[in-house]
């Protein structure tokens, strides 16, 4: 219960932060109308059969470049105003920091997601599935979302300190989100064409999805600790 605290306290901070400027919620909206945008000019006039190959790709590719934008910024507050080691030697479980920074980049790419899947539904028929299986098409997006940002919430700490480690983010990111999103692909994919196992798919799906999350969990102490500067902080002695 202590540490359930401690995350609503950091997500509740975090959140008032973001409401306070929306700079990363306005630009992860503005940039997902521009790549339905494109996807509308660019692939506007493929087949419909050939949709079911292309929609997963678009909705996924975007996601990906989304998720970037916003992890980039997800630990900018503590470099910015060096806050990094005065948040490590608080009376706060590290996991605890994991779980509210992971909790307000979901957030985030959820509030993408809600743009790009109904933008992509009105742009390509070959979509229509989305619309007819609503609840399987967010639990999909949810799911796929929380994988995508339990791996990419562990290396934004990894790089929460130095200038320019957001560009160095922004190359490592892709590669080692790539099996995830080609999961969640897979699965847009089997539920386009309406097969008969997709459902199986969403197990799946949140089974990967708690094994990333425990790992980011339990690597994110000593991945934050290293890049909080060489020193060891105290741990924090709230839920001990």
């Amino acid at each position: 219960m202590r540490l359930l605290r401690q995350i609503r306290l950091l997500l509740l901070a975090e959140l008032r932060q973001e409401v306070r400027s929306l700079e990363v919620v306005l630009t992860s909206a503005f940039f997902s109308v521009v790549m339905i945008a494109l996807f509308a000019v660019s692939l506007g006039a493929v087949p419909s059969d050939a949709q079911v190959m292309t929609v997963p790709g678009a909705l996924w590719l975007s996601v990906a470049f989304v998720g970037a934008l916003t992890l980039t910024r997800v630990f900018d507050r503590e470099r910015e105003a060096d806050t990094l080691r005065a948040l490590l030697v608080g009376p706060v479980d590290r996991v605890a920091i994991y779980f509210a920074k992971a909790a307000i980049a979901l957030m985030i790419l959820l509030l993408a997601s809600a743009v790009l899947v109904p933008g992509l539904i009105v742009i390509f028929p070959g979509a229509a599935p989305m619309a007819e299986r609503p609840l399987f098409t967010a639990a999909m997006v949810v799911l796929g979302c929380v994988g995508y940002v339990a791996v990419g919430t562990l290396f934004a700490a990894g790089l929460a300190t130095g200038s320019g480690k957001n560009v160095l983010l922004s190359l490592i990111l892709h590669p080692l989100t790539t099996p995830v999103l080609m999961f969640n692909l897979v699965a847009t994919r089997a539920l386009l064409e309406a097969h008969p196992g997709a459902d199986a798919y969403l197990g799946r799906m949140a089974a990967v999805d708690l094994v990333l999350v425990v790992l980011g969990a339990w690597l994110f102490e000593p991945v934050l600790v290293g890049s909080g500067g060489g020193s060891k902080p105290a741990r924090g002695r709230a839920g001990r």
